[in-house]
């Protein structure tokens, strides 16, 4: 398989999805509906980096899908199929949130309301399509470096470290401001960047 065609989609990931989260205003406290309400006033920020940030885990399932079939190609085809659905499963969770969360707040202000309501309205339903999102799609990640691991692409100390971030990737989405958002591209760079890289290096 093209490695290096891989290791750009595995890369496009992690430019697209620190995009989308640096776009989005800053929040202080999003348990906060009068701060989170100041940021949407920011209308074309808010919708373009919830946008943004929902289309890059729409293609972390293309990611993950390139990622399977080379696991397929070296034999690794349970953890690769595993992986596949919890990476899919979670992408769509992941870019369902982002799209609602962008859009609804600013579609309820363009409709006179304070976007306050849409917060209130919605409850607890995009936070928790967001953790179990965040969750789904960490394991996911997991399990594609295991496999990798498996095969040689990735060198054993480094699976150890890629799975830790990856379990950070998840946890930071606990926090409730625009640090944990930042934190997850961070990590988002550090965990793909590495992984675009050792792509290129492989030969197996």
């Amino acid at each position: 398989m093209d490695n290096i065609k891989i290791a750009v989609i595995i890369l496009i990931f992690p430019i697209l999805l620190s995009a989308g989260i640096f776009t989005i205003p800053y929040v202080l406290d999003y348990s906060s509906n009068i701060i989170t309400e100041l940021a949407v006033l920011q209308s074309g920020r808010w919708l373009w980096g919830h946008i943004i940030s929902a289309l890059a885990f729409g293609w972390a399932i293309i990611v993950a899908h390139y990622i399977s079939r080379y696991l397929y190609y070296n034999e690794q085809n349970r953890i690769g199929t595993f992986s596949l659905y919890l990476t899919v499963a979670g992408g769509i969770l992941m870019a369902a949130g982002m799209g609602a969360d962008g859009i609804g707040p600013v579609a309820t202000v363009n409709g006179g309301a304070q976007a306050s309501v849409f917060f209130e309205g919605s409850g607890m339903i995009i936070t928790i399509i967001f953790m179990v999102g965040i969750i789904v799609f960490g394991f996911g990640l997991i399990n594609q470096i295991i496999g990798l691991g498996r095969i040689g692409v990735i060198p054993d100390i480094f699976v150890y470290v890629l799975i830790a971030c990856a379990i950070l990737f998840m946890g930071f989405a606990a926090l409730p401001s625009s640090m944990g958002l930042y934190c997850i591209a961070y990590l988002s760079v550090l965990i793909y960047g590495c992984l675009s890289v050792l792509f290129c290096f492989s030969e197996t």
